[in-house]
């Protein structure tokens, strides 16, 4: 049995400071998956992937393959091990599909879309105690939705998935009130060389908007007049407990309002998902963050459409979607090479004190609320880098 040597995470990630080693060590990537990707709440779905029977989807939690399915038997959605109880092959292929039954190709084990097996070729030479009720394929503990985002747990005790959202609910609440959104099942995939952290810590930052994404403003603004670079404060950024936080505009102020230009609001909700909003519509995206190595990591972008809205208000979406976040886009291409650079610099770290990133902007400003929600009134600040931290070494110190 492989054990994760025990870590001083007081020394790792002082308050607004994180030691290289967090993004480069293999072994608290292991921990990593222990303690968070495999206890935790992880978002793995929205409904509207899903809608009838037999519809799944592929991903991962942590490091373990499954399949997310609605029954076609009683339309209850459920997460499998995307793994045959006979000899461990996978079961399913395609990342989206509509399948009644789902076939191992390597003996020809067959399991219906409510995970029982229900075919095995020349089942009698298992003798009379082969028995296929108990070798269905293996269902996650724990499912739950919230607002149509389907999240699993591959542990069977531990927070209902209300109390591991907290204070997130609400900026949920708010961001995903429209019934009519549906993920679109196109969708951008790409992978970075980089710790899967970076990511994470990027969505919700406002500091390198105007500074990384310059290209983008000066172009915006040769077409229109009108320089959009952000010079001063994006709104608030708050550390909402349970490493979830918000940047920019949002309804956690008690005298918000919903500006009649749109809103820009970014959710991080920890420890695989983002939703952003931003300008007329939203809201605009999931992001799904999966990590693969210490330095490397996959992240998946869905655009959020409305249903039954005319087709050129969709298409409008996509459009801009793709302009910002695309492959070819504005902003992506340059967060990925960021994270390159990132993972590259964190490498000198040989002498005492060069070892740190630091997440110090507004701590000095941070206000804690009765709700425990932290807020940093500094343009520009860190709150929310500060809030995926302090619980990422709160589990990890479990």
């Amino acid at each position: 049995m492989v054990t994760t040597p025990k870590l001083d995470l007081d020394s790792l990630a002082p308050e607004g400071k994180v030691d290289s080693r967090v993004y480069t060590d293999p072994a608290i990537l292991e921990l990593e998956f222990e303690k968070i990707f495999h206890k935790t709440w992880v978002y793995v779905a929205h409904e509207s992937e899903l809608p009838d029977g037999g519809d799944y989807k592929l991903t991962h939690i942590g490091k373990h393959p499954v399949i997310v399915a609605r029954s076609s038997d009683d339309g209850q959605v459920r997460v499998f091990f995307n793994r045959c109880r006979h000899r461990g092959a996978t079961v399913c292929q395609l990342e989206y599909g509509n399948s009644n039954y789902f076939r191992c190709a390597y003996h020809g084990w067959v399991y219906n879309n409510g995970g029982g097996l229900v075919g095995v070729p020349f089942e009698e030479g298992y003798g009379e105690g082969f028995d296929k009720q108990k070798l269905g394929l293996v269902q996650v503990p724990r499912v739950d939705s919230y607002r149509g985002l389907i999240f699993a747990s591959l542990s069977a005790d531990g927070q209902t998935l209300e109390e591991h959202l907290g204070n997130a609910k609400l900026g949920l609440d708010f961001i995903l009130a429209d019934s009519d959104l549906v993920v679109s099942k196109g969708f951008n995939k790409f992978t970075y060389g980089g710790n899967w952290k970076l990511q994470l810590e990027n969505t919700v930052d406002g500091y390198h908007v105007g500074v990384l994404h310059k290209g983008f403003f000066e172009i915006v603004e040769r077409r229109t007049g009108f320089n959009r670079a952000p010079t001063g404060d994006l709104g608030r950024h708050r550390d909402l407990g349970g490493g979830h936080s918000t940047h920019s505009d949002d309804p956690y102020d008690p005298d918000f309002k919903k500006p009649e230009s749109g809103l820009f609001f970014n959710i991080g909700v920890f420890p695989n998902l983002d939703i952003l909003a931003l300008e007329r519509d939203f809201p605009t995206q999931l992001r799904i963050v999966r990590p693969l190595a210490p330095d490397r990591t996959e992240v998946f972008l869905f655009p959020l459409l409305k249903k039954g809205a005319a087709r050129e208000v969709n298409f409008d979406r996509l459009r801009r979607f793709e302009e910002f976040y695309g492959p070819a886009g504005f902003a992506s291409p340059d967060d990925w090479e960021i994270f390159g650079r990132v993972q590259r610099g964190v490498q000198a770290n040989g002498i005492e004190g060069s070892q740190w990133s630091l997440h110090l902007r507004g701590l000095h400003t941070e206000q804690l609320d009765e709700r425990g929600i932290r807020t940093n009134r500094n343009d520009f600040g860190e709150a929310s880098q500060r809030a995926f931290f302090r619980h990422w070494k709160k589990l990890l110190s479990e």
